[in-house]
């Protein structure tokens, strides 16, 4: 297939990008696919040029979105508050972990555990069963609670979590793990 011509203005990966954060914002994920290309002012050919289709489309828009403060802070086991910089991206993360899609959320528990994975010095595949179910549940978490609306009005309740047990639970797993686990 032909490359498809540019115009001027943004790309088309940036068009099919910012069309999928602003149809997420008002319609299910599954929903999403109908009207994407033309929402995004491209034609589906467009689409299937830049990616394999609209879960590939969401991998790139969330790995654009992700922050790597958010590993930092896991990391670190400081509380979870997203600044004022990067408030655009965190609505755009916390749509994602909101959608309702086991899909997408289960892609934003995966692209946290990688980055994370990365920025310890962690290789996967030199954990224990027991240390990827760990793991697992504590980005499912994770995501979860960035999915959790009312931490838009109370960003205070996310930094509370690590204070309390269960977040305690969790940052000392992955620091351990960070410390302890495989080198890559």
């Amino acid at each position: 297939m032909a490359r498809p011509t540019k115009g001027s203005g943004p790309g088309a990966v940036e068009r099919l990008t910012e069309a999928f954060w602003a149809m997420l914002a008002k319609m299910p994920y599954a929903d999403i696919k109908v009207a994407l290309a033309r929402r995004a002012g491209a034609s589906p050919n467009t689409l299937y040029y830049h990616f394999d289709g609209i879960a590939d489309l969401a991998r790139h828009a969330l790995k654009a979105e992700l922050d790597a403060g958010l590993v930092s802070d896991l990391l670190a086991g400081t509380p979870l508050t997203p600044d004022p910089a990067r408030s655009r991206r965190m609505g755009r993360v916390a749509l994602a972990a909101r959608s309702g899609s086991a899909e997408l959320t289960g892609m934003l528990a995966s692209s946290l555990r990688a980055l994370w994975l990365g920025a310890a010095g962690v290789n996967e595949t030199c954990l224990d069963d027991a240390q990827r179910r760990d793991l697992a549940f504590i980005f499912g978490g994770v995501v979860a609670m960035l999915g959790d609306e009312s931490l838009a009005v109370d960003a205070g309740q996310m930094a509370a979590f690590a204070s309390r047990p269960l977040g305690v639970g969790a940052v000392t797993t992955m620091t351990a793990l960070g410390r302890d686990g495989a080198s890559i």
